[in-house]
Protein backbone atom coordinates (compact mmCIF):
# COMPACT_ATOMS: atom_id res chain seq x y z
CA UNK A 1 0.00 0.00 0.00
CA UNK A 2 1.11 3.73 -0.80
CA UNK A 3 2.40 5.94 1.69
CA UNK A 4 0.42 8.69 2.02
CA UNK A 5 0.67 12.75 3.70
CA UNK A 6 -0.99 13.73 6.03
CA UNK A 7 -2.91 16.61 6.43
CA UNK A 8 -0.58 18.38 8.69
CA UNK A 9 2.55 16.72 6.95
CA UNK A 10 1.08 18.49 3.81
CA UNK A 11 0.12 21.76 5.01
CA UNK A 12 3.51 22.01 6.32
CA UNK A 13 5.03 20.90 3.05
CA UNK A 14 2.74 23.14 0.62
CA UNK A 15 3.81 26.47 3.64
CA UNK A 16 7.69 25.54 3.36
CA UNK A 17 7.26 26.01 -1.10
CA UNK A 18 5.25 28.90 -0.52
CA UNK A 19 7.57 30.34 1.99
CA UNK A 20 10.79 29.51 -0.41
CA UNK A 21 8.56 31.29 -3.30
CA UNK A 22 8.53 34.24 -1.69
CA UNK A 23 11.41 34.11 -0.52
CA UNK A 24 13.05 33.79 -4.11
CA UNK A 25 10.28 36.31 -5.47
CA UNK A 26 11.31 38.70 -3.00
CA UNK A 27 15.27 38.46 -3.20
CA UNK A 28 15.05 39.22 -7.38
CA UNK A 29 12.77 41.82 -6.63
CA UNK A 30 13.24 46.00 -6.95
CA UNK A 31 16.00 47.64 -4.45
CA UNK A 32 14.20 49.34 -1.57
CA UNK A 33 13.94 53.49 -2.02
CA UNK A 34 15.63 54.96 0.54
CA UNK A 35 13.54 57.52 2.82
CA UNK A 36 12.45 61.01 1.41
CA UNK A 37 13.20 59.94 -2.05
CA UNK A 38 10.09 59.78 -4.45
CA UNK A 39 9.60 56.81 -6.47
CA UNK A 40 8.43 58.60 -10.30
CA UNK A 41 4.97 56.98 -10.15
CA UNK A 42 3.86 58.57 -7.06
CA UNK A 43 4.95 61.94 -8.73
CA UNK A 44 3.20 60.89 -11.64
CA UNK A 45 0.03 60.35 -9.80
CA UNK A 46 -0.12 63.64 -8.22
CA UNK A 47 0.73 65.15 -11.30
CA UNK A 48 -2.00 63.84 -13.45
CA UNK A 49 -1.74 61.62 -16.24
CA UNK A 50 -0.30 64.08 -19.23
CA UNK A 51 2.41 64.17 -17.43
CA UNK A 52 2.80 60.01 -16.80
CA UNK A 53 2.99 59.45 -20.43
CA UNK A 54 6.37 59.54 -21.69
CA UNK A 55 7.71 61.97 -24.10
CA UNK A 56 7.45 60.36 -27.67
CA UNK A 57 10.34 60.21 -29.46
CA UNK A 58 10.75 61.04 -33.40
CA UNK A 59 10.94 57.35 -35.35
CA UNK A 60 10.93 55.29 -32.21
CA UNK A 61 8.74 52.31 -32.06
CA UNK A 62 5.80 51.42 -29.41
CA UNK A 63 7.14 47.91 -28.41
CA UNK A 64 5.38 45.07 -29.66
CA UNK A 65 3.71 42.37 -27.26
CA UNK A 66 2.81 39.03 -28.40
CA UNK A 67 -0.55 38.02 -28.23
CA UNK A 68 -1.58 35.90 -24.95
CA UNK A 69 -2.46 33.14 -27.15
CA UNK A 70 1.31 32.94 -28.87
CA UNK A 71 2.76 33.05 -25.06
CA UNK A 72 0.05 29.96 -23.62
CA UNK A 73 1.44 27.96 -27.09
CA UNK A 74 5.11 28.28 -26.48
CA UNK A 75 4.35 27.71 -22.59
CA UNK A 76 3.12 24.54 -23.54
CA UNK A 77 6.15 24.16 -25.96
CA UNK A 78 8.64 24.50 -23.26
CA UNK A 79 6.75 22.50 -20.37
CA UNK A 80 6.84 19.81 -22.72
CA UNK A 81 10.46 20.01 -23.69
CA UNK A 82 10.42 19.02 -19.24
CA UNK A 83 7.92 15.86 -19.78
CA UNK A 84 10.16 12.90 -20.35
CA UNK A 85 12.29 13.97 -17.21
CA UNK A 86 8.90 14.36 -15.00
CA UNK A 87 7.61 10.97 -16.58
CA UNK A 88 10.59 9.24 -15.40
CA UNK A 89 11.16 11.14 -12.18
CA UNK A 90 7.68 11.69 -10.72
CA UNK A 91 5.03 9.78 -12.86
CA UNK A 92 6.58 6.18 -13.46
CA UNK A 93 7.61 5.73 -9.91
CA UNK A 94 4.08 6.63 -8.55
CA UNK A 95 2.47 4.42 -11.26
CA UNK A 96 4.55 1.07 -10.42
CA UNK A 97 3.42 1.67 -6.49
CA UNK A 98 -0.40 2.64 -7.58
CA UNK A 99 -1.71 2.21 -11.15
CA UNK A 100 -4.54 4.13 -11.07
CA UNK A 101 -5.52 6.87 -12.04
CA UNK A 102 -3.52 6.71 -14.88
CA UNK A 103 -3.70 9.94 -16.28
CA UNK A 104 -3.31 13.45 -14.14
CA UNK A 105 -4.15 16.79 -15.76
CA UNK A 106 -2.76 19.64 -13.90
CA UNK A 107 -3.57 23.80 -15.29
CA UNK A 108 -0.20 25.77 -14.72
CA UNK A 109 -0.63 29.52 -14.61
CA UNK A 110 2.80 31.20 -15.58
CA UNK A 111 3.26 34.68 -15.77
CA UNK A 112 5.78 36.17 -17.60
CA UNK A 113 8.28 39.08 -17.41
CA UNK A 114 8.88 41.07 -20.65
CA UNK A 115 11.90 38.97 -21.03
CA UNK A 116 10.34 36.33 -21.24
CA UNK A 117 11.67 34.69 -17.56
CA UNK A 118 8.90 33.41 -15.42
CA UNK A 119 7.97 35.23 -12.80
CA UNK A 120 5.45 33.19 -10.93
CA UNK A 121 3.70 29.98 -11.19
CA UNK A 122 0.69 28.51 -9.64
CA UNK A 123 0.02 24.68 -9.83
CA UNK A 124 -4.15 23.31 -10.28
CA UNK A 125 -4.79 19.87 -10.04
CA UNK A 126 -7.55 18.02 -11.35
CA UNK A 127 -9.78 15.93 -8.19
CA UNK A 128 -10.85 13.45 -10.24
CA UNK A 129 -7.58 12.43 -11.72
CA UNK A 130 -5.33 13.65 -8.28
CA UNK A 131 -2.01 12.07 -7.02
CA UNK A 132 -0.48 13.97 -4.66
CA UNK A 133 2.85 12.00 -5.02
CA UNK A 134 3.34 13.07 -8.29
CA UNK A 135 2.27 16.89 -7.99
CA UNK A 136 4.36 17.26 -4.91
CA UNK A 137 7.09 15.62 -6.76
CA UNK A 138 6.43 17.88 -10.13
CA UNK A 139 6.96 20.73 -8.36
CA UNK A 140 9.89 20.32 -7.15
CA UNK A 141 11.58 18.76 -10.15
CA UNK A 142 10.09 21.33 -12.77
CA UNK A 143 12.31 24.20 -13.05
CA UNK A 144 11.64 28.04 -14.42
CA UNK A 145 10.52 27.85 -17.71
CA UNK A 146 11.49 30.43 -20.43
CA UNK A 147 9.72 32.33 -23.30
CA UNK A 148 10.42 33.90 -26.13
CA UNK A 149 10.12 37.69 -24.82
CA UNK A 150 6.52 38.92 -25.12
CA UNK A 151 7.58 42.67 -24.73
CA UNK A 152 5.02 42.88 -21.27
CA UNK A 153 4.49 40.81 -18.09
CA UNK A 154 1.79 37.96 -19.29
CA UNK A 155 -0.28 35.48 -17.27
CA UNK A 156 -1.42 32.60 -19.10
CA UNK A 157 -2.86 28.97 -18.24
CA UNK A 158 -1.09 25.71 -19.52
CA UNK A 159 -3.11 22.49 -19.28
CA UNK A 160 -0.51 19.95 -18.80
CA UNK A 161 -1.37 16.18 -18.19
CA UNK A 162 0.30 12.97 -17.55
CA UNK A 163 1.97 10.65 -19.23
Amino acid sequence: MGRQLSTPTAILLGSAMIAAAVYLGLRHGPAAVPPGARPAAAEALQAGPAASAPPARAGAAAPQTVPRDEVARQAARALDAHRPAIVARCYEPAIAAQPEPRAVKYVFNITFDAQGRQIARGLIEDRETARPEVTACLVGALPPVEIAPPGANVRVDVPFSLP
